[in-house]
């Protein structure tokens, strides 16, 4: 029988076993990441705070054990030659681990993530106050071209103006706008894709797309968790790429594809301008500005990108992300300069109906019926 990586490691006593000195900080009310730089110390970061434990049994021959295990369990390789893996442990959490000679002789790295089975509600982020700090920036010929946008597209422009950023939202995803959230590691860019995710229609048909499952759709009946390993390990060394590809096959009304890295993001790119409106997906950017120069560098990666310039790529990223929601992660300090709690909210906004106008028939003027 095939099993997946995910299978074989929730079944493997060993990883658990050798798991067990870690086990009290996973457990560890509010801990959302546990890191091991170096044997018999862990960090766990709660809240904005990084906090520091010793842990005697977490020596040098337990953690490169542990990290042999979740190889094998995962069907991978980890040693001098493949020192990189990425594995999920038996409960779902995401573990990174780095060997020798990618980090220093005598350490070994191991970052382990803690997924959410917590779904936030669009509701929430706006009573947390997560939606009440965002820019918009309104395009100078908007109030001129109005006329030009469909009724959708000038609903969704007059929400943003009376900063109504839930409904906005809600309406984008019915409208299938695709959109795309960015923003650094760590700024909750999965979780507010999971909350946008669920203002989908339950009887739609949704395929995910993750090296991890934290896509959680409880409401949608009618969908697929495509999996892969990342780094093209595994007994199957099935690639995004592959998995956007058999999408086409699978006759989805979205596609969500969580954190784009590289060149798959052409791929997706290609899935989209086949009309497959109203996916979802998220990567790394700095800002709205800036987010369609990452996703031409990624793009860039990908092999049959080569034959396409930067504006065309531009151009074609213009065409297929219509929303793009920049998400930032900022401390808060006491008066003591100490870290009490970490703020997650959308910093910017980016929706141009009319550069869209403009990428599709230039400089004409739109006459709709």
């Amino acid at each position: 029988m095939n099993c997946t990586p995910t299978d074989l490691l929730a079944h493997d006593t060993m990883v658990r076993e050798l798991l067990r000195p870690l086990l009290q900080y996973l457990a560890l009310p509010g801990a959302t990441e546990i890191v091991v730089n170096r044997p018999q110390e862990v960090y766990i970061e709660v809240g904005a705070a990084w906090q520091h434990h010793c842990s005697p049994d977490l020596t040098l021959d337990r953690l490169t054990a542990l990290a042999t295990a979740i190889a094998t369990a995962t069907e991978q390789e980890i040693g001098p030659h493949h020192p990189i893996l990425s594995a999920m442990l038996p409960e779902g959490e995401r573990v990174q681990i780095v060997l020798p000679p990618a980090v220093e002789l005598g350490t070994i790295s191991i970052s382990i993530r803690r997924p959410s089975a917590w779904i936030k509600t669009l509701d929430e982020y706006e009573r947390e106050g997560a939606f009440s700090s965002y820019v918009w920036a309104k395009a100078a010929t908007l109030d001129r071209r109005a006329s030009e946008l469909d009724p959708i597209e000038r609903q969704l422009v007059q929400y943003l103006t009376d900063r109504q950023l839930g409904l906005f939202i809600r309406s984008a995803v019915l409208a299938k706008k695709n959109i795309a959230v960015v923003g650094d590691t760590g700024s909750g860019k999965t979780t507010l894709m999971k909350s946008i995710c669920q203002a989908v229609p339950e009887q739609e048909r949704l395929i995910t797309i993750e090296d991890v499952r934290e896509l959680l759709l409880p409401q949608h009946g009618n969908r697929v968790h495509l999996l892969y390993a990342k780094g093209g390990q595994g007994a199957a060394t099935i690639t995004p790429s592959e998995l956007i590809a058999s999408t086409l096959r699978m006759k989805p009304d979205r596609v969500l594809l969580a954190e784009l890295r590289g060149g798959e993001a052409f791929d997706f790119l290609k899935l989209l301008t086949t009309g497959h409106s109203g996916s979802i997906t998220s990567y790394h950017a700095e800002s709205c500005a800036l987010a369609a120069e990452r996703y031409v560098f990624m793009c860039k990666e990908h092999e049959q990108a080569a034959t396409y310039d930067v504006p065309t790529l531009k151009r074609l990223v213009a065409l297929t992300i219509d929303v793009i929601i920049h998400v930032v992660a900022q401390n808060q300090y006491d008066e003591h300069g100490r870290p009490i709690r970490k703020d997650r909210y959308v910093a910017e906004v980016h929706y141009d109906p009319i550069a869209k106008l403009v990428a599709r028939f230039g400089e004409a003027i739109l006459v709709r019926a």
